[in-house]
């Protein structure tokens, strides 16, 4: 290469000169059309090798249309040559695998992706089988899945023009040859190499400020009171790559050091995070499991790590070995069951993972504990939970028999919603009619809320017009009027969002024997509807909101449910559920319609909780009370101020690539997104005036940043591209039970926010002359009020004007 240099193409002025670095000459091996080898001097650096490797890579070419796998100055690709013209060809390369895989990953989970498009294609004109001209254009897209308007793009360009040709001064008998008179020639060492591009060593890229440093300067960020805030989730951006760039002792430095007492679980979220094996190792070292009085930094840890983007083998491997070691604390002994099957689940999304030994070692674990339970119904719980959180198709017969033959109403619900990740392709059709049974009470008798499970499975796994039409016809029964109100309801609902059942109900509906008063005019309160929380351009967030009663008015669950839904996508994100049993005796009244139906009644002992899933995760669940003595301990200790449940900050887009284009020149790819969540409460219960008042507040941020950058030391060039936004949702409730019917009302509120998009370009081409340009966008997201129902709209109108 004769002369070479880079400019700016904002700023013309700007040119560094490359001659030195390119000066070397190479020589390559065209056999027919395929380049065989490189052979390179010893001291070229790898940015020169890669130049010279993206223009040799352009002689290579088939004159025929046809398709075959080329190894390519990218990798091994598809390349598809198609010939519409003479002396034309069009080349297109796709689907290049580069040798150069450590330390690429992405998110297995699509909704939380990011999507890179690349598209090459170049085009050739021919003259006697002579290279004339050859123009070429690459394009990089790098986006996010669930908003596509967050991305970076880059546009490679290559152009080679035919000018003369002259004899060499010797001629070579052989390839070798060549080698040993160009070896001769320039007093040099030549080694031979392959075509695909070379990954350039890089150094420290984020200022290469320790770990234990980087700590220092963002405490005040990472502090509990910031959860949920922008700052938070950029504070745990920074640290990560910290992180991901350290060894053991480093990491180890920045959790033990004092200074950091107060955001050590901030930290633990960072270190679970990172996903690296000195990042595990430093944590698992400073972690106990065994000690049952300090469980907070361990539960951190499994939380964080349940959300792992692509977790190890070793990961898996270690909690497991912490497994089979006593575990003292119960809720830690369930939380620690939990993530390693949400562990699970992650890994085999991978193609050829699940069948590891380790995923085996797994399942034997989790099925031998589970038929060593026996009648212990909080162990039963326990592993269905988790095999729920792991979704291994392989347990679809161990979890069926507790689904339908358990005496326990919270065990068979338990067992129902563990189908929920298994591939809908493995639910067998044994499966569909023991749900049928269930629901319809075949069998034996089943409580309200097992029945709702199986009714929700069978509305989810494709129902057939037959079974929409028996699920509708058994509201009839007005035993339990609130339980037939609540399955009208749940059909209809599923119906407003399924295209699948709402053409199934349109024709049941066609039939007067279900399209009467009699089935669709229920009078209880019960009540299921599903709305809009967000509707954008690439995907949908809607919300679902769930009230059943027992048949004396008191509450027995409600809960809310939030999803993404788009085209490809549907993800489950957010779902909790209150659930209460025997209430009744607090309102003087036992389930039933009558004295004697209340008479005959078994007594049931007051007992409320939560569950919360998240990311489709079941967490460990929460019982408020059991019994009168734990209800007067919640009545007195409720918080009177927000308390938070679950805090944390969690990593949901995670994808590492690395690009290597036509030109030679390598492109880094990266997108981190990150969760800061805060979810906290308060209930205020009064015996004595007979009312309860309750706040949820759910409170997020979310930061995204995403890179492209040339992955060279010669050339500092690059895009950031970012996203950030923080809000809450409160759900309040105002409950008076001073006298029958139960009254209350709920509300669901969000307030303003701001959604903030930056893209920055830069360029460093000559040392001391950095260049960068901004651009941002803010949208401003007003606050709503969501509609819950009818029925609880008209309640708080009567009840907040009361109150005035």
């Amino acid at each position: 290469i004769k002369k070479a240099q880079v400019s700016s193409t904002i700023r013309p002025n700007v040119n560094k000169d490359l001659q030195e670095s390119l000066f070397l000459p190479v020589l390559f091996h065209l056999n027919k059309d395929l380049v065989e080898n490189l052979y390179f001097a010893n001291k070229d650096s790898t940015f020169s090798r890669n130049v010279k490797k993206g223009i040799v890579a352009l002689f290579q070419i088939q004159e025929n249309s046809g398709n075959r796998r080329e190894v390519d100055v990218s990798g091994e690709c598809e390349v598809s040559y198609n010939s519409n013209k003479p002396d034309e060809v069009i080349r297109t390369k796709s689907n290049c695998k580069n040798l150069e895989i450590a330390r690429q990953f992405s998110n297995t989970n699509k909704a939380l992706g990011t999507s890179v498009y690349i598209k090459s294609n170049q085009l050739y004109r021919l003259r006697d089988s002579i290279i004339e001209s050859v123009s070429g254009n690459q394009r990089v897209i790098t986006y996010l899945n669930i908003r596509a308007a967050l991305n970076g793009a880059a546009t490679s360009s290559q152009n080679l023009q035919y000018k003369s040709e002259h004899d060499g001064l010797s001629l070579a008998s052989s390839a070798a040859e060549a080698v040993r008179q160009l070896e001769k020639e320039t007093g040099l060492k030549y080694t031979m190499t392959l075509l695909p591009s070379e990954e350039e060593i890089q150094h420290c890229t984020e200022g290469c400020i320790s770990p234990k440093s980087l700590a220092a300067n963002l405490t005040e960020d990472l502090k509990a009171e910031n959860i949920a805030t922008v700052k938070s989730a950029k504070a745990f951006s920074k640290m990560l790559k910290a992180f991901r760039e350290s060894g053991r002792l480093s990491v180890a430095e920045a959790l033990t050091d004092p200074d950091s007492y107060y955001i050590i679980p901030q930290l633990i979220d960072v270190a679970a995070a990172a996903q690296t094996e000195p990042a595990r190792e430093a944590l698992l070292e400073l972690l106990d499991f065994e000690n049952a009085d300090a469980v907070d930094h361990p539960q951190r840890f499994l939380f964080a790590a349940a959300y792992s983007s692509h977790p190890s083998e070793s990961l898996i491997t270690d909690l497991l070995s912490v497994w089979k070691k006593p575990v003292p604390n119960d809720r830690l002994q369930e939380s620690l069951l939990l993530s390693l099957s949400a562990i699970v689940y992650t890994f085999c999304q991978t193609r050829d993972q699940c069948g590891s030994p380790i995923v085996a070692e797994f399942r034997t674990v989790i099925t031998s504990g589970l038929s060593k339970c026996d009648e212990d119904e909080k162990c039963v719980l326990m592993y269905l939970r988790a095999l729920g959180n792991a979704g291994l198709g392989s347990t679809v017969g161990i979890i069926l028999p507790y689904a339908e033959s358990s005496n326990s109403s919270m065990i068979s619900s338990t067992a129902i919603s563990a189908f929920r990740r298994i591939n809908e392709k493995l639910i067998t059709s044994e499966v569909k009619k023991a749900m049928l049974r269930i629901f319809h009470q075949s069998k034996a008798s089943y409580d309200s809320s097992v029945r709702v499970a199986a009714l929700e499975f069978i509305l989810g796994n494709h129902p057939t017009q037959q079974v929409i039409r028996d699920i509708l016809l058994s509201s009839l029964d007005q035993s339990n009027a609130e339980l037939s109100t609540y399955i009208i309801r749940l059909v209809f609902d599923a119906a407003s969002v399924d295209p699948e059942i709402s053409v199934l109900l349109g024709s049941v509906l066609q039939d007067f024997q279900i399209n009467n008063y009699q089935i669709l005019a229920q009078k209880g309160k019960s009540s299921v509807i599903t709305s809009y929380l967000a509707q954008m351009k690439d995907l949908n967030a809607t919300y679902s909101l769930y009230f059943e009663n027992t048949p004396s008015g008191v509450m027995k669950r409600s809960g809310m449910s939030v999803d993404l839904q788009g085209k490809t996508i549907k993800q489950p994100l957010i779902k909790f559920g209150i659930y209460a049993d025997g209430l009744e005796s607090l309102v003087g009244e036992a389930e039933g319609s009558n004295e004697e139906a209340a008479a005959d009644a078994p007594t049931i002992e007051p007992t409320a909780g939560m569950s919360f899933t998240f990311m489709d995760v079941l967490l460990t669940q929460v019982e408020f009370f059991r019994g009168m003595s734990g209800l007067m301990s919640a009545a007195w200790n409720a918080p009177s101020e927000l308390t938070s449940a679950l805090q944390g900050n969690l990593l949901l887009q995670d994808h590492s690539q690395r690009i290597h284009l036509s030109n030679g020149l390598i492109l880094d790819t990266k997108v981190l997104g990150v969760l800061s969540l805060d979810l906290s409460g308060y209930i205020s219960i009064s015996l004595w005036n007979r009312n309860c008042e309750a706040l949820i507040r759910n409170s997020g941020a979310f930061y995204l940043e995403g890179s492209l950058r040339v992955d060279s030391e010669e050339l500092d060039v690059g895009l950031v591209f970012t996203g950030e936004g923080e809000s809450n949702i409160d759900y309040t409730s105002n409950a008076e039970f001073a006298s029958m019917p139960l009254r209350l009302c709920m509300q669901m509120k969000r307030p303003d926010f701001e959604f903030v998009h930056k893209v920055e370009k830069y360029e460093e081409l000559v040392e001391g002359r950095r260049y960068r340009s901004h651009r941002q966008v803010r949208s401003r997201v007003a606050g709503e009020e969501y509609l819950l129902n009818k029925a609880n709209s008209d309640e708080c109108r009567i009840m907040l004007n009361e109150g005035q």
